[in-house]
C-alpha cells in the first residue's frame, strides 16, 4: 500500500509538472507564433496524435494489466510478446504515413518533422515500468526532457517563421522521452530471470495478445475521433484561427485532466493484480468507491475554477487576439467532470478486470456522435460548434461507461452520496459568477475570485462530510 500511494505521489508531481510547462509556454509562444500558426500546428498534432495511438495499439492500457498479471519469471517474455506487436504496427503506419504525406497532404514540411514523434511511439515502452509499479522511473526521465524542451522553445522559437522549430523541438523531445527506458530495460529483465520460460506457449500467447490488442485498439482509435480528427474536421472546414480557438481552449482543462485520471493510471494494474492474488471484492470495490469519490470531488472543483475565470483568464494568460475564445474555455471545461468520472468506471473497473468490450463501446458510440454533429455543426458555428460537441460527446460517453457496468455495482447508491458535490459545485460556480471586483488587474481578479470560490467548496464539503470526519478523529484518538 505504501508503494502505491507512493506511485501516486511520484505520478500527481510529475502530472502538476506538466501543469507548469504549458503555464509557462502558452503564453509565450501563443504571443510569438499567433493564431493563425498555432493552428496549423493543431491541424498537424491532431493526425499526428490519431496514428501514435494506432502505433501504440492499445499497449497503453493491455501492457501495464498483462505484466502486473504476469510472474516474475515470465515478464522478459511478456514483454517481447507485446513489444513485438507494437514495433510491426509502427512499422507499417510510419511507411504509410510518409508515404501518404509526400503525396497528398498539406504542410508537408511540418508533418515530416514529426517523424521523430512517431518513432517515439514505437519505442514507448512506459506500459512495462508501469505494470511492474516503477512510476518513479517514467516521472523523472519524462521530467528532465520536458524541462530540455522547454529551454530549447524559449532559446529558439522566437518568430511566427519558427513554427518548424517549435513542432521538430517538441517532436524530438517524445523520441528522446521513450528512447531513454531502453538504457535500463535490457538489465531490469535480465534481473529477474527467465525461469521455466520455455513452457510458455509461444504462438497461442502471442495470437491471444493479438486479439486483445485490437480490441483495445477499436476505443483508442474511436475516441481519438472526438479528441484528434475533431480538431481536423473543424480545421479543414472553418481554418487555422479557429481552429486554434477550439483547440488553445481545451488545452488547459486537458491538462488539469492529466493530474486527476493519473490515479487511475495508477490503481489499474493495482487493481489487476488485486484480483490475480483473489482479494475480496470488499476490499476491491473499497478502493474503487475511495477513488471515484476523491475525482469527484477534485474535478468539480477544477471545473468550476475554470469555468468561473474563463472569461477573464483568457485574454490574460493568451493574449487579446484569443479572446474569442472565452466563451469556449467556459463550456468545455465541463468534460474535465465527466472524462474524469467515467475514467474511473472505465479504467480501475472495466478495463482492470479484462472486459475489453465493454470497455469499447462508450468510445465507438462517442465517435459516431462525434463525427456525426460536427459535420452539422461546425459549418454553421465554427469553433463553437466544436466545443459543443465535444462537451456533450464526453457527456454521453461517461453516462454509457457508467450505465454499462450497472449490474456489476450499485450505482444508485454511488449517485445519492454523489449528488451531495453536484448541488457543492452548482452553489459555488453561481457564486463565482456573481463575483465582480471591477476595474482591478486580470491578475488580482484571477487570484481573488479563486481564492473566494475555493473556500466556499471547501467549507461547503467540509459540511457535508461532517459525519465521517467525526469518525476519522475518534479512528485517530484510538
Amino acid at each position: 500500500m505504501k508503494k502505491t500511494f507512493s506511485d501516486i505521489i511520484y505520478n500527481g508531481l510529475y502530472q502538476l509538472f506538466i501543469i507548469i510547462i504549458p503555464i509557462i509556454t502558452v503564453p509565450y509562444v501563443s504571443r510569438v507564433l499567433g493564431a493563425h500558426a498555432l493552428g496549423i500546428y493543431g491541424y498537424v498534432y491532431s493526425i499526428i496524435t490519431f496514428l501514435s495511438v494506432l502505433i501504440a495499439v492499445g499497449m497503453n492500457q493491455l501492457g501495464p494489466k498483462v505484466i502486473a498479471q504476469t510472474n516474475r519469471e515470465l515478464r522478459l517474455k511478456r514483454f517481447k510478446q507485446l513489444w513485438f506487436i507494437q514495433f510491426i504496427t509502427g512499422l507499417i503506419v510510419i511507411i504509410v504515413f510518409i508515404c501518404v504525406t509526400i503525396l497528398l497532404l498539406p504542410y508537408k514540411q511540418y508533418f515530416l518533422l514529426e517523424i521523430p514523434f512517431l518513432v517515439g511511439y514505437v519505442l514507448d515502452i512506459s506500459w512495462y515500468f508501469i505494470g511492474i509499479g516503477e512510476i518513479k522511473k517514467v516521472v523523472l526521465r519524462n521530467t528532465l526532457i520536458k524541462m530540455f524542451a522547454l529551454v530549447l522553445i524559449f532559446l529558439c522559437v522566437h518568430t511566427t517563421d519558427d513554427l518548424g522549430i517549435y513542432v521538430l523541438i517538441n517532436s524530438l523531445s517524445i523520441l528522446l522521452s521513450n528512447l531513454v527506458f531502453w538504457f535500463s530495460i535490457i538489465r531490469s529483465l535480465r534481473q529477474e530471470g527467465q525461469k521455466d520460460v520455455d513452457k510458455v506457449n509461444d504462438g497461442t500467447t502471442s495470437k491471444m495478445l493479438l486479439h486483445q490488442a485490437l480490441i483495445l485498439l477499436i476505443p483508442q482509435v474511436a475516441v481519438q475521433a472526438y479528441t484528434s480528427f475533431d480538431s481536423t474536421i473543424v480545421g479543414t472546414i472553418s481554418g487555422a484561427t479557429q481552429l486554434a480557438f477550439y483547440s488553445q481552449s481545451q488545452n488547459i482543462a486537458r491538462v488539469v485532466l492529466a493530474i486527476i485520471t493519473s490515479v487511475s493510471v495508477v490503481l489499474m494494474p493495482k487493481m489487476a493484480a488485486m484480483q490475480k492474488k483473489d482479494a475480496t471484492e470488499k476490499r476491491i470495490l473499497k478502493v474503487f468507491d475511495i477513488s471515484l469519490t476523491g475525482t469527484l470531488i477534485i474535478s468539480l472543483y477544477l471545473a468550476m475554477l475554470l469555468m468561473v475565470n474563463a472569461k477573464v483568464f483568457v485574454g490574460w494568460f493568451f493574449g487579446n487576439e484569443f479572446t474569442p475564445m472565452s466563451k469556449n474555455m467556459f463550456w468545455v471545461s465541463l468534460i474535465i467532470i465527466f472524462i474524469s468520472y467515467g475514467g474511473v468506471f472505465a479504467t480501475q473497473y472495466t478495463l482492470s478486470r479484462g472486459l475489453y468490450v465493454r470497455y469499447a463501446i462508450p468510445y465507438i458510440i462517442g465517435a459516431i456522435y462525434s463525427i456525426s454533429l460536427n459535420l452539422l455543426l461546425v459549418p454553421k458555428m465554427k469553433s463553437f460548434g466544436g466545443t459543443i460537441v465535444i462537451t456533450t460527446t464526453e457527456i454521453l460517453v461517461c453516462l454509457i461507461r457508467v450505465f454499462i457496468v450497472k449490474k456489476y455495482l450499485p450505482i444508485w447508491t454511488i449517485f445519492k452520496a454523489h449528488i451531495r458535490y453536484i448541488l457543492i459545485f452548482l452553489v459555488t460556480l453561481f457564486v463565482g459568477l456573481m463575483l465582480d471586483f471591477g476595474e482591478i488587474s486580470a491578475f488580482y481578479d484571477l487570484v481573488i475570485k479563486s481564492v473566494v470560490v475555493s473556500l466556499v467548496y471547501a467549507i461547503l464539503v467540509i459540511i457535508v462530510n461532517r459525519n465521517k470526519l467525526d469518525k476519522l478523529r475518534k479512528i485517530l484518538k484510538l
